[in-house]
């Protein structure tokens, strides 16, 4: 029986009715001491309402102010893959404690054999299944009865003797069917997802199938649980998460102290450091056509940029389309090369004008306008045609590996790409200009 309120202080009152969401957010608002004073007054289902709104690294720091056996008590209140999700933060011999404690049965024990990447990891086996045989009328008073007990009742399912699963049936026609029916009348065939595949397959599966309530089976079809709506978007987001740190060159997202993100971030921060000095080395391969036209350096940021910008517009939509496990990658790719290549020939145009007007108002800074002109325009004409090949091709092949394509980061990317517009750039000019004797 929870208290009506939990008195944490003089100022500071939490009712046990609040939505665990709101509990939440209440929480995140209190010195971390008067944390610690609610986490020790609060009970054990308050506390998993709690944890199931956190992340999972701030729940497994309140889950650490108690004893071993709260801790698995509190666990076992939370829906099991929430509970799984906090488990995991936890170092290896930890989460081996806690999991050895609990019992036999535990529908945590299951799922923490899962792979994180896995659906079966996400997975919640808190469903309602039904045999073919089962009459209409028994079935409505069974979900009755059982409905606070699962994470949905939108859907039935329908499984053999053995557990295997044999189809689905929604709660709107169950309702709708008269008795006398058996159940395996009115059971349809849907999409499911086997707990081994991984985790945003299924997800994106949902999604195409429009399924809010996705079946998980094992290898012999056996019905293991189901993948929610609510599981799907907090697996979208997490993997948003991760894409954007990965498309930033983040190692990871982290609210702790300054030094701490920093020492996080230098590594990555040395590692492009690094990579920047190949763009160096290019540089000075064409010392002698710079230093002969200087204006040649003037113009090197609007090469540089408008191939990068192009750059990251085609490696959105490349990633966006390998997550999406897009079926037209390569026309997509060539969408993108043609539309780079358009593009390239209007901004050459523009480029051009500019670049002459301006060699023509500072003729002290070249005799040869037109040609500066020419190859202004000819180089970003170039770059901006090559930038989107390479930022279609390098995750395309990345993902043809096996290797995730979200490494291809910006950095990454526009480093490859500043070299190569480089290399033509300065090879133009100097193919032109030595052509001239300059």
């Amino acid at each position: 029986m929870k208290d009506p309120q939990i008195i944490i202080s003089d100022n500071h009152i939490l009712s046990s009715d609040l939505h665990g969401h709101d509990l939440m957010e209440a929480f995140g608002d209190l010195e971390p001491s008067l944390k610690e004073t609610f986490c020790k007054k609060a009970t054990d289902d308050r506390l998993a309402d709690l944890m199931a709104y956190l992340e999972p690294e701030e729940a497994t720091s309140v889950l650490s102010l108690f004893d071993l056996d709260r801790q698995r008590s509190i666990l076992e209140r939370m829906e099991p893959d929430d509970a799984v999700l906090v488990i995991r933060e936890f170092e290896d011999d930890e989460q081996e404690t806690i999991l050895d404690g609990l019992e036999k049965t535990s529908d945590l024990l299951s799922l923490a054999t899962y792979d994180e990447d896995e659906t079966g990891a996400a997975m919640t086996p808190l469903i309602l299944t039904f045999h073919p045989e089962d009459d209409v009328k028994l079935v409505t008073k069974t979900v009755i009865r059982k409905a606070p007990e699962v994470e949905s009742v939108n859907t039935l399912f329908v499984i053999s003797e053995d557990g295997r699963f044999l189809g689905a049936v929604t709660l709107t026609k169950l309702i709708r069917t008269k008795a006398p029916a058996m159940i395996s009348s009115i059971m349809a065939d849907m999409p499911f997802a086997y707990d081994t595949d991984l985790i945003t397959k299924t997800v994106d599966n949902m999604r195409n199938y429009g399924i809010y309530d996705m079946p998980v089976c094992d290898e012999q079809m056996v019905l293991k649980g189901i993948i929610t709506l609510d599981d799907a978007l907090d697996i979208y987001q997490e993997a948003s998460r991760e894409d954007f740190e990965k498309l930033a060159a983040l190692p990871e997202t982290e609210d702790g102290k300054a030094f701490k993100v920093a020492i996080h971030r230098l590594p990555w921060l040395v590692t492009l450091m690094a990579l920047s000095v190949p763009i160096a080395l290019v540089t000075s391969m064409f010392e002698e056509v710079i230093s002969t036209v200087a204006i040649l350096i003037l113009f090197q940021p609007l090469i540089l940029g408008s191939a990068g910008n192009v750059a990251t517009q085609t490696l959105a939509v490349t990633l966006k389309s390998i997550a999406t496990d897009f079926q037209g990658k390569t026309k997509n790719a060539i969408r993108e090369i043609i539309t780079g290549m358009i593009n390239g020939m209007v901004i050459a145009l523009i480029a051009f004008l500019m670049t002459y007007l301006f060699a023509i108002l500072n003729t002290s800074l070249t005799e040869t306008p037109f040609v500066m002109a020419l190859i202004v325009g000819l180089s970003l004409w170039l770059t901006v045609l090559m930038a989107p090949i390479i930022a279609s091709v390098v995750p395309l092949a990345l993902s043809g590996l096996g290797v995730d394509p979200a490494v291809a980061s910006g950095p990454f990317i526009t480093t490859l790409i500043d070299i190569s517009a480089l290399i033509i750039y300065f090879g133009l000019a100097t193919l032109m200009l030595g052509g001239l004797g300059l």
